[in-house]
């Protein structure tokens, strides 16, 4: 009689995914999969994000990602338009914590939380402003969220600036140069790149922020400079 019991077939260890922090469940999908494909693009880069993985990640049907956003450059804008979401929700916090009458201070809150965002989600900031998203004015959800994300900019630059006069920058003028300004040390930032000549000991990305802020604000001020 043969005692030995039966070989049984090892159990295979279940992979999972490891989640971010935040609320992961499919009470609503279509939220749910913007969360993957967020992850996927802030660990995996935007060649590994596609419909495929994130609904691999999210447990469900490969199909189903297509039926929220068609394509992969529709859960592409998705993301983006959360992302000017989550910039907006992040300066509004640390609008919070400045007085309402400090106009200079609101600006530079505004600024500063703009350039860290970038610098905090590089693969992020890039998608929302880089060439990898195309057909951008095909979806309201990217473009009522990127119009959000510069208004908040101009409501705080537009206090500051003098009585409108003929000769001098109009109002979106100046705001589109302000956001320039950042927009532009927010990537030299992100990229870990600094002024390819200087003199004196390389400064902080704090104070190259600060700098910014005191620019802006100078520039500002001298345009209510009286040049009759």
């Amino acid at each position: 009689m043969n005692d030995a019991k039966p070989a049984t077939t090892p159990r295979r260890k279940s992979v999972r995914a490891v989640k971010p922090e935040g609320q992961w469940h499919h009470g609503n999908l279509r939220e749910s999969l913007i969360q993957w494909g967020t992850h996927l693009l802030d660990t995996e880069g935007s060649e590994a994000m596609s419909l495929r993985a994130t609904a691999k990640l999210a447990g469900v049907s490969q199909g189903a990602p297509a039926h929220h956003f068609g394509d992969k450059n529709g859960l592409l804008a998705a993301i983006a338009a959360q992302g000017f979401r989550d910039l907006v929700s992040q300066r509004q916090r640390r609008l919070a914590m400045v007085d309402a009458a400090d106009g200079p201070g609101q600006l530079r809150a505004v600024l500063l939380t703009y350039i860290a965002f970038a610098q905090a989600h590089p693969a992020r900031f890039q998608l929302m402003f880089g060439p990898l998203l195309g057909r951008r004015d095909d979806y309201p959800e990217l473009v009522e969220a990127g119009t959000a994300s510069f208004a908040m900019l101009r409501s705080v630059v537009l206090p500051l600036l003098p009585s409108p006069r003929a000769d001098l920058l109009t109002e979106d003028e100046v705001a589109n140069i302000v956001w320039a300004a950042a927009h532009g040390l927010a990537t030299l930032r992100m990229h870990g790149r600094g002024a390819p000549i200087r003199t004196g000991p390389r400064p902080s990305a704090e104070q190259i922020g600060e700098a910014l802020v005191r620019f802006c604000l100078l520039a500002i001020d001298g345009l209510a400079t009286d040049h009759a």
